[in-house]
């Protein structure tokens, strides 16, 4: 039975705010599961951003390659890359690789950005770049 694809980054008609699954339901047996379901981080990017990572993948990540196939020039491919990866890494911080110092750690706990457990990770990861004198 075909079933009618809906975009994960669907808004509320009503007042625009994200909308979450709450009920899922096996079309083999007819099991339904109902409770608060997280999307995972690919949930918070736009149609476009999704074509263009299934681009990036069918290309094999180069981007030479998508430069042809989406049309547009390198730098466009590099600009549209890094806000994706930006992207992604707000909404997951765990696949986050920007290097941040304990100074910007401390900011984004201060502005629940992170959680505890999160600032406690970046920060061990921030310290042990210092001992190893790893600045990259």
């Amino acid at each position: 039975m075909d079933k009618n694809r809906i975009d994960a980054n669907i808004r509320c008609p009503s007042c625009g705010g994200q909308l979450y699954p709450r009920l899922l339901v096996c079309d083999s047996c007819g099991l339904k599961v109902e409770g608060e379901f997280v999307l995972n981080e690919f949930d918070s990017l736009s149609p476009d951003e999704l074509h263009f990572l299934r681009v990036f993948v069918q290309c094999e990540g180069r981007i030479r390659d998508m430069e042809a196939a989406l049309g547009v020039s390198y730098p466009t491919v590099k600009a549209r890359l890094s806000s994706v990866k930006e992207k992604l890494a707000l909404a997951n911080p765990q696949i986050a690789t920007e290097i941040l110092t304990a100074e910007e750690v401390l900011a984004r706990l201060e502005k629940g950005e992170v959680s505890h457990e999160e600032a406690v990770r970046l920060l061990r990861a921030a310290a042990g770049r210092q001992k190893t004198g790893d600045t990259t």
